[in-house]
């Protein structure tokens, strides 16, 4: 009789707009009650019989009601990214699954970026016992990133990631490859029963999808083969464009497809062979035995418009599988997803390229992918998705689960072993060879063996009467772990509560770890129970005791369970939870001194001595402090000096590793008045002697002593001159101090050096030879300005007046001021008659003579400085109304010459 067995996990999907399929009746049938709308990337998942657990667009996740699950928004992949989302089960716990997303890398941060980021690769874990089996997301393993780039290289750390993510099983037939492609390599993370491990095996590669117009490079899937022997990748593009948005235009027929070998014990990707190039590729699928590969390609009119596509299928087994391209279809639809189903047919998502809408309501089929050529069936537009719509993605899978394998549980020395296949097939027999000269012809199967180690499993098929190719899969059979063979024993304190010797307490589990795993806490998982029946009733280890614990009774034991990291493997080890009665320990609170910002410093060193002395302890006593209940039974010990705010610490004694007793105290801030530790006095130097102060207030004074650098003891001291000096303020009562420094800086009137006069003589700069915001009047010691400067100054003597902000007193300086003036009328009428310098003083200037020139340069006339002036004429004559130049020469009291030129105009 034939007996058909499956394990379904992709036995439903859910893709592009509310559109669904279900196998597991062996054909499809459309489903209608999908909840994601996605253009490309989305993911699901079922459970070995085929019943939905969940799915994704790698933002969203819906339960098998299609609701959203607890906690599944938010997620970082992308509804536009190619591959968005894959899911992938914990191999040892059946209730874990984990979602890796990759985010739509953009190809231009500035202008591109949704969010103003790119997301990259990241990892979520999904916990299906939760919500009545509904699942919900785990809030602590939410979107864990993982590094797919060189964090050094800005633009490289901006786009993270491709779009591309495919998932195989290991070699080990337990862990799985996680696997993408960023640039030019390949990034390999393995999933094992203790979780994901965030660093991967990189795999180099010659060809490069440059980071210029990523958002384009990036596109395209990538698939491993069922088998796990080969990885494929779709370079839809490879090479740079320009990052002006308005230019961001398709990179036609550039586009390559590479396939590589892959080892599935190392994640190791070699050996690239180009199958594909100068087109514009997109998606990608191997066939269920991985002898034929397709690819579908897009195809562009001269104004790069999409107008169709190309099917290809690739032979494998080919010598030359680059030459053994065949072209199994020319459409106008663009190039969508291809995606094996576990009917062993290959499913084709598009929609037409011109008028399309963007969608389609129905799939193209695959119908024989493991013949050559045309004899694989392709029936365009065949599958009605009844009303709803496939758009480009489809989605990815495990590829493992498309290999018609077997799959294996219990590798325990001792357990019955259990075998069971993996086939969506109509099997008519079997033959297992358990690779220890036994064999069994049962479908599933069990089998014990007798030894450890590695033993070859050989699975022979017969279906529809073919014999088919053996399968085979090499198991590790191990011994259970070797772990504590006495009973180990927590002491701990009875808690204070109303009967604190009732012998219960609480109990840090997690340190016995170390002695129960025989100083191997790093190889084993180790999961605590109140007895053997219920460790070994919690297969999957989802309702252990919490690590920090309360003994239910005197003296209690637990069973402690401890597996390897790896495998389902177990052994049982025995706790012991011993609360001694202990003694409430008073303790005085203790003071720290202000640090500032509502901090202190506290020292435990002096205060475990205090706590000795006080209470006469023994001296065989140890004390470890606490900053909280929950630190006391963690054992989170805090250093001997600890700065904090004021706060309740927690205590515990020991006496020889016993516990002893324990208590609380309080620490307090001693808080020192408001000071400023760092002052500087500026001091006129008519005000020396000045008296300066620690600045405590009068009534608080008496709390404190002053050391001050001279060595005076008081709080205020009086101080000569300028300089440096400190004072050290400590309290009487706590010893607290704070030092004060000073810097006083002694002040004088500001020292005019000299006038500077600018602008033909109308104005004047004063120079200073000190600044402590001086001020300046001019002729008027009450009208002072900030400015050092004064404008149209009149001919003559002019007084010049200095003070600082200090009133340190004034300073002032005269000088003089020359006026040319430039025109004279001789006109006999009292005004302006006769040209001459104004403003001349002798006591400024001893001599001076002016000549004047006519506008050719003839020598006109001299004048001294005490004569009336020019009066318009030259040998008795009236010179004519002109320009006349002049040049004067002045020696002042010093004997300073001063020679000044210019001209003037007469006027008639």
């Amino acid at each position: 009789m034939s007996v058909s067995y499956g394990q379904r996990e992709a036995g439903i999907w859910y893709f592009g707009h509310e559109a669904g399929l279900d196998f597991n009746s062996g054909s499809p049938v459309a489903l209608t009650n999908g909840k994601m709308k996605t253009d490309e990337g989305c993911a699901s998942i079922s459970d070995r019989e085929g019943n939905l657990l969940f799915y994704t667009d790698g933002k969203t996740v819906w339960n098998a009601k299609h609701q959203i699950m607890d906690g599944g928004t938010g997620l970082k992949g992308h509804f536009s990214s190619t591959q968005s989302a894959i899911i992938v089960p914990n191999p040892i716990n059946p209730n874990i699954y984990y979602i890796f997303t990759v985010d739509e890398p953009n190809s231009n941060p500035k202008v591109f970026a949704e969010d103003g980021t790119n997301d990259g690769l990241n990892y979520t874990e999904v916990n299906m016992s939760l919500n009545g089996g509904l699942g919900a997301i785990n809030a602590t393993k939410k979107n864990i990133h993982l590094v797919t780039y060189n964090k050094n290289n800005s633009e490289a750390s901006f786009y993270k990631c491709s779009e591309k993510i495919t998932a195989i099983q290991h070699a080990d037939g337990n862990s799985f490859w996680v696997i993408t492609h960023f640039i030019n390599n390949f990034y390999a993370f393995k999933v094992t029963g203790a979780g994901v491990e965030e660093t991967p095996q990189i795999s180099n590669t010659a060809t490069e999808a440059p980071l210029g117009g990523y958002k384009l490079n990036a596109l395209g899937y990538l698939k491993s083969s069922p088998n796990g022997k080969k990885i494929a990748i779709v370079h839809n593009a490879t090479r740079k464009i320009n990052e002006d948005p308005k230019e961001n235009r398709p990179i036609l027929n550039t586009g390559k497809v590479l396939l590589y070998d892959f080892n599935s014990a190392t994640g190791a990707i070699s050996n690239p062979t180009s199958v594909l190039s100068g087109a514009n590729p997109y998606g990608l699928a191997f066939s269920a035995r991985s002898k034929r590969m397709y690819v579908s390609s897009n195809i562009y009119n001269s104004n790069d418009i999409i107008e169709g596509s190309n099917l290809y299928q690739f032979d494998l087994e080919s010598s030359s599988i680059a030459k053994s391209k065949t072209l199994i279809k020319q459409n106008n639809y663009i190039a969508g997803a291809l995606q094996l189903a576990i009917d062993e047919k290959i499913y084709r998502a598009g929609y037409p390229a011109v008028f399309g809408g963007g969608e389609s309501e129905s799939l193209s089929v695959i119908n024989s992918p493991e013949k050559l050529g045309t004899a694989c069936n392709f029936k365009e537009n065949v599958f009605d998705l009844a009303g709803k719509k496939a758009v480009k993605g489809l989605p990815p899978f495990i590829q493992s689960l498309f290999l018609f394998s077997f799959k294996y549980e219990f590798t325990c020395l001792g357990d019955a072993t259990h075998f069971y296949i993996s086939s969506f097939e109509t099997i008519d027999s079997v033959l297992w060879d358990f690779g220890d000269g036994t064999t069994s012809t049962e479908i599933d199967t069990y089998h014990t063996y007798k030894n450890i180690g590695t033993h070859t499993v050989t699975l022979t098929k017969t279906v529809n009467g073919e014999v088919k190719e053996p399968i085979t899969k090499e198991i590790i059979i191990s011994n259970k772990p070797t772990v504590l063979a006495s009973t180990y024993q927590i002491m701990q304190c009875d808690s204070y509560d109303s009967n604190p010797n009732d012998e219960l307490g609480t109990f840090n589990l997690e340190t016995s770890i170390n002695a129960l795993t025989l100083n191997k806490p790093n190889d084993f998982n180790v999961f605590f129970y109140e007895n053997d029946t219920a460790a070994e009733a919690d297969i999957y280890n989802e309702n252990p005791l919490p690590i920090v614990y309360t003994n239910t009774t005197p003296n209690q034991l637990i069973t402690a369970k401890i597996s390897y990291k790896n495998a389902s493997c177990y052994s049982l080890a025995k706790v012991e939870l011993i609360a001694n009665p202990s003694l409430l320990l008073p303790a005085n609170n203790l003071i720290g001194c202000d640090i500032g910002e509502g901090f202190a410093e506290f020292n435990f060193t002096t205060k475990k001595d205090d706590i000795i002395s006080n209470l006469n302890l023994p001296t065989t006593i140890d004390i470890f402090f606490y900053a909280s209940e929950e630190d006391v039974f963690t054992d989170n010990k805090l250093p001997n000096t600890y700065i904090s705010e004021e706060k309740t610490i927690y205590f515990r004694a020991v006496n020889n590793g016993v516990c002893y007793g324990s208590g609380n105290f309080n620490l307090n801030i001693n808080y020192f008045p408001p000071l400023e530790l760092n002052e500087e006095l500026l001091i006129c130097e008519n005000h020396f002697p000045v008296e300066i102060s620690a600045t405590i207030p009068l009534n608080l004074q008496s709390k404190y002593s002053y050391v001050w650098s001279n060595g005076e003891t008081t709080p205020s001291i009086s101080i000569v001159n300028e300089q440096n000096i400190s004072v050290t303020i400590t309290d009487k009562i706590s010893h607290c101090e704070k030092t004060k420094q000073y810097k006083i800086v002694k002040v004088t009137p500001p020292n005019i050096e000299s006038v500077e006069i600018l602008n033909d003589d109308v104005s004047a700069t004063i120079r200073t030879r000190n600044n402590f915001e001086n001020e300046y009047s001019l002729d008027n010691e009450g009208l002072f300005q900030p400015e050092p400067i004064f404008n149209s100054l009149t001919p003559g003597i002019h007084t010049v007046f200095a003070r600082n902000m200090f009133n340190c007193g004034i300073s002032s300086h005269e000088f003089y001021v020359l006026g040319f003036p430039k025109f004279f009328t001789p006109n006999n009428d009292g005004f302006n008659d006769t040209w001459n310098i104004l403003g001349v003083n002798s006591n400024f200037y001893q001599s001076g003579i002016t000549t004047i020139f006519d506008r050719f340069g003839k020598f006109i006339t001299q004048i001294s400085l005490n004569e009336k002036g020019w009066n318009g004429n030259f040998n008795g004559e009236m010179l004519p109304a002109s320009d006349y130049w002049f040049k004067a020469e002045l020696v002042d009291n010093t004997g300073k010459t001063t020679t000044k030129k210019g001209h003037f105009s007469l006027i008639r």
